[in-house]
């Protein structure tokens, strides 16, 4: 009887063992099956993942091609405003941008040519009115006789140590 029970308790046990072996086989079936799932799963993600790089990549370089149209349209703009603007010597705000005269403005063309020409030449011609109003030139831009005696009367008395001559006076003759 020994024997009997033994051997259905062995064969139990070896039915619970062939149990648990198709439940260790379904574990290790799932199991691999999961694994094969979060590999998929990884994979999958990865790929996702090299879409996303790749569009942003694409959507950087276009957004730089786009950005740097757009400063290419601004600075364009602000050429198109500025050679639209007039250029004004009595406004120093257009002094700076706005090309004059073939110099990219007024600034550089004064630069270029050691101040404004035309502003040297009415300087010069003012001037020249100013001394022949004065008797200091004649109408040749020459230097008259009275005031040329008085330069050297003023020379003499600065020599000799008087430094109160008189300052010249065309109704003085000299």
């Amino acid at each position: 009887m020994k024997k009997g029970l033994i051997s259905t308790f062995a064969i139990i046990a070896c039915l619970g063992l062939a149990g648990c072996g198709t439940t260790n086989n379904k574990q290790a079936e799932e199991s691999s099956e999961a694994s094969s799932l979060k590999k998929d799963n990884a994979k999958l993600k990865s790929s996702i993942n090299k879409k996303k790089q790749k569009e942003k990549e694409q959507n950087t370089s276009s957004s730089k091609a786009t950005s740097t149209s757009s400063e290419k349209a601004s600075n364009q703009a602000q050429q198109q405003t500025a050679s639209q603007r007039k250029f004004d010597k009595s406004d120093p705000s257009t002094w700076h941008d706005i090309p004059y005269k073939g110099y990219p403005s007024y600034d550089a063309y004064c630069e270029a040519n050691g101040g404004d020409p035309e502003v040297q030449a009415e300087t010069a011609s003012m001037q020249h009115a100013e001394n022949v109003r004065r008797g200091i030139e004649d109408a040749n831009g020459n230097e008259t006789q009275n005031f040329q005696n008085w330069v050297s009367a003023r020379d003499n008395a600065w020599d000799n140590g008087n430094d109160n001559f008189p300052d010249y006076d065309q109704n003085t003759q000299w």
